[in-house]
């Protein structure tokens, strides 16, 4: 835990960093079910416009390239799972917090879906890449690869994270505060706030760096968000690129199509875009691609790295996951043989009276089985171990060795002996009209089972009763949908579910925590078109009001003000941007005439 009392110094301007090889490719202003503000294109032009760093760019994308070309028919990895060690810095203002542990840990958990298509929705492909929180620090003590620096910074506390000339704390500044090496771990910082943004990534280089990783609104740790910012971290591109680091297309001009391979975003299975392409979902009535011989639009408009609407983002696709795993093999090799992580080893539901074989995964060294967290016996050595017959739970322990770090770090091993009747392949929570959330789950074998409690709460920890849904009787051994709609009381915020799964006899286990977040739904902007200003009104605590222009600039700044004068703004197309105390944030587009 570090205390961060005073403003570090200030080395040099944000995002041109002297000893920096990071290309931020991913600023964004992201929300809920609606479409993200970028303005990343600028910030990198004026980073290449020094040699070295253009240098450093140039080459990396060179020996990606050769690398896929000259690997394309001969990989031998290709159906290796990587395992990506994650540290995630948390600046918390003191007095406040802004994740907690369980969120971090559920966030991870989505991101892991998204990359290995196991989200609900999902339709795209497996990338066989994962990401796991860090088990063991850069100095090989424990850790719980959640890294918490608590700082009273007045710029930060007040404005968040700014880039050059704003009111906040500087980038460098904010990178300079934790950094673990990104040589072998990935690094996440969550902030409280960021200047017309909600996230950053950049480009791998293969080199050291103290910036290198995703700055990310910790409100957005979780959404999928977060797997765009990831795919920029694993060397792609937005699906409306110019070309990899020659910025993005606007809404007109359309990418080169000579070469798929060379031009726009590199990948082609991803059409070619613009972005009049963002916004849109599929299903949308006659969508015509304008850079595709208006043609409709295919898959590309599901993809994480476009900017439409979470709730259309379903996949990355096979191109996509070739590039990334071609930028781990060449530029990020250091991050799968890190000593950040230790063994992965699923848990187990056995029947009474049987014995379990458990298989450890993500090891670069040799796996020690233990009976006991601390001391205990030792069980034997290798990737996998096999239980006596059991007659109740246990848990056991794997340990990777090293010869870099060789301290003993634990990882648990749960073997669920007379496990419940109901096999749970999937569970979620979505956001509807009218401040109602709809939970949907499915199971793929149900025996003896009795009912499902739907549980919620506001803190992750005390679980309400919201509902029951009753099981039909016998045996069911196909897929079984369920849905539950749960209308919360105020106030917004975020809200946690899980189910409560009971048998005929009573027993009960519980599901994995998903949560949402609850709109201000009384927070309203109008009127549109607006000529003379613009009233706020509804909302329940404290807000911040941006205005931000076409070019993505904010003009107009307000706190707790319900009219904004804009006799003096320009005609033109506003987004008003507000953003309330609990994070919540509400967009609109405005015309002013």
């Amino acid at each position: 835990m570090k205390i961060i009392t005073r403003l570090l110094p200030v080395g040099v301007c944000c995002f041109v960093i002297v000893a920096a090889l990071w290309f931020p490719v991913a600023v964004l202003h992201a929300q809920p079910l609606t479409s993200p503000i970028c303005s990343s294109t600028s910030q990198h032009q004026k980073l290449i416009l020094s040699k070295p760093q253009k240098q450093i760019f140039d080459d990396a994308q060179k020996r990606l390239k050769a690398y896929m070309a000259s690997a394309k028919t001969q990989r031998t990895n290709a159906d290796q799972v990587y395992t990506i060690p994650v540290v995630v810095h948390v600046l918390e203002p003191i007095g406040r917090s802004l994740i907690t542990d369980l969120q971090i840990h559920e966030g991870i958990a989505e991101l892991n879906k998204a990359f290995r298509n196991q989200l609900a929705e999902s339709d795209g492909v497996d990338t066989q890449i994962q990401f796991q929180l860090a088990v063991r620090s850069p100095q090989c003590t424990p850790t719980t690869g959640i890294d918490r620096i608590y700082t009273n910074n007045a710029a930060y506390t007040s404005f968040g994270v700014t880039g050059p000339g704003g009111s906040g704390l500087p980038y460098d500044q904010v990178y300079a505060m934790g950094y673990w090496n990104n040589l072998e771990y990935y690094n996440v910082w969550l902030v409280n706030y960021m200047d017309q943004a909600a996230g950053l990534a950049g480009y791998p280089t293969g080199a050291s760096s103290t910036t290198d990783g995703v700055l990310l609104v910790a409100n957005y740790f979780g959404t999928k968000l977060l797997a765009h910012e990831f795919g920029h971290g694993m060397f792609l591109g937005h699906t409306f690129s110019r070309g990899i680091g020659e910025g993005d297309l606007g809404t007109i001009e359309c990418p080169l199509n000579d070469n798929c391979a060379a031009q726009g975003d590199n990948i082609c299975d991803t059409e070619p875009v613009n972005q009049s392409s963002n916004y849109l979902c599929p299903g949308n009535p006659n969508p015509l691609n304008p850079c595709n011989n208006n043609s409709p639009y295919g898959n590309v408009l599901k993809n994480y790295m476009g900017y439409n609407s979470f709730s259309c983002q379903t996949q990355f696709t096979n191109d996509q996951r070739t590039r990334m795993r071609s930028a781990i093999e060449t530029l990020r090799s250091g991050l799968i043989t890190s000593k950040g992580l230790d063994p992965i080893v699923p848990g187990l539901n056995i029947p009474k009276g049987t014995a379990a074989t458990l298989t450890a995964t993500g090891c670069n060294g040799l796996i020690q089985w233990y009976d006991a967290l601390t001391n205990g016996n030792h069980l034997g050595a290798g990737n996998s171990y096999t239980t006596p017959i059991l007659e109740e739970s246990r848990t056991y322990y794997a340990s990777c060795l090293r010869a870099d770090c060789p301290s003993d770090v634990r990882v648990p091993a749960v073997v669920t002996v007379g496990a419940l009747p109901v096999t749970l392949v999937r569970f979620g929570a979505e956001l509807l009209e009218q401040n109602q959330v709809m939970l949907s789950w499915a199971t793929s074998f149900e025996t003896m089972h009795d009912y499902f409690d739907v549980e919620s709460a506001r803190d992750a920890r005390t679980f309400r009763k919201a509902g029951r849904i009753t099981a039909p009787l016998g045996i069911a051994a196909g897929i079984s949908e369920y849905r539950f709609t749960d209308t919360p009381e105020p106030p917004a915020g975020m809200l946690f579910y899980r189910l409560k799964q009971v048998d005929t006899d009573g027993s009960y286990a519980y599901s994995r925590i998903v949560n949402v977040r609850m709109p201000d739904t009384q927070l309203t902007i109008s009127p549109n078109p607006a000529e003379n200003g613009i009233t706020i009104s509804g909302a329940s605590q404290s807000w911040d009001i941006e205005v931000i222009n076409a070019a993505g600039e904010v003009v107009q700044r307000a706190r707790n003000q319900h009219h904004i004068d804009s006799k003096q703004l320009p005609a033109g197309l506003y987004v008003i941007r507000v953003t309330t105390q609990s994070g919540y944030t509400v967009s609109k587009k405005i015309i002013k005439k």
